[in-house]
């Protein structure tokens, strides 16, 4: 009898090892994944991504969206609204990013008064309502500046504004847009920003003078006396081609036509010259 309880013992010593290291392999792949979740998810949704189009991908040499989104601290577990997603270059790189453990909220501006068809909504068919492949199940459309916020206070942990805060300065109320914005994200949460780099000694007004470009002094000073803190800057989108001197603005670059089928002098300076600027909402004291 004694041998029998002896091979049973060391069987379940056996059986309570074997399980405590597959749990401890468990919780080794979890780490590794969690460590693997920021860049390289990135990476995934940028260079493995069905939704993406080869007109996307020729872009990327000048828009650097995996050093961007990783230099605004981008996790796929976050909710990341988009400000201005346009034609969703950055859309198509950023939903299926956040589809499975995060959330993705497309904003645009509020619709004039009596307008039956806004932009947003049809936005929202045209990508949201036909691609739930790419968005999952949590992302949506809203506007922004109306009455009702488009999220709620501190739950938005990125803002993202591509290459649109010249639209949104000219549009009008932008110190009321980054109030909203200041509201609905966390504290310690992201508004990053890729503009068009205007020079120092460029004398116009963004408000009234649409070319574009704005001086990045001027975007500092608008978003920090919105209540933001400047955490970076980084050069990842400079381009020291661009002069950003065109008598017709940004728009002379051809930056919407394939490169193929650009004039040869723009196909050589490629896209505009950008700052791109990391902002934080103050922790709570």
């Amino acid at each position: 009898m004694i041998k029998p309880l002896i091979l049973g013992a060391t069987s379940a010593l056996f059986l309570l090892t074997a399980a405590a290291v597959k749990a401890d392999d468990h919780k080794k792949d979890e780490v590794h994944s969690n460590m693997m979740s920021g860049k390289a998810a990135i990476e995934k949704a940028v260079s493995g991504n069905e939704f993406r189009t080869p007109r996307d991908m020729e872009r990327d040499q000048y828009r650097n969206p995996v050093a961007t989104l990783d230099f605004f601290g981008i996790q796929p577990n976050m909710t990341v609204a988009e400000l201005g997603p346009s034609s969703g270059w950055y859309t198509r790189i950023l939903a299926p990013l956040t589809a499975q453990d995060g959330k993705y909220i497309a904003l645009n501006g509020s619709p004039a008064p009596g307008e039956r068809y806004d932009g947003s909504m049809q936005w929202r068919e045209t990508f949201i309502d036909h691609d739930s492949d790419m968005f999952g199940d949590n992302a949506t459309a809203r506007f922004i500046g109306q009455t009702v916020p488009f999220a709620s206070p501190n739950s938005v942990d990125t803002v993202l504004i591509f290459r649109g805060m010249h639209g949104q300065i000219g549009r009008g109320d932008v110190n009321g847009l980054l109030a909203e914005v200041l509201a609905s994200l966390k504290p310690g949460g992201v508004l990053g920003i890729v503009q068009h780099r205007g020079p120092e000694g460029l004398e116009h007004d963004p408000v009234t003078s649409m070319r574009g470009y704005v001086k990045q002094s001027y975007i500092v000073d608008l978003v920090k006396n919105a209540g933001f803190e400047l955490a970076a800057a980084s050069e990842i989108n400079a381009n020291a081609k661009d002069p950003a001197d065109w008598e017709n603005g940004v728009w002379a670059l051809q930056a919407s036509r394939p490169i193929a089928e650009k004039d040869e002098k723009f196909r050589e300076i490629g896209e505009s010259d950008r700052m791109t600027l990391k902002f934080v909402k103050p922790a709570a004291e």
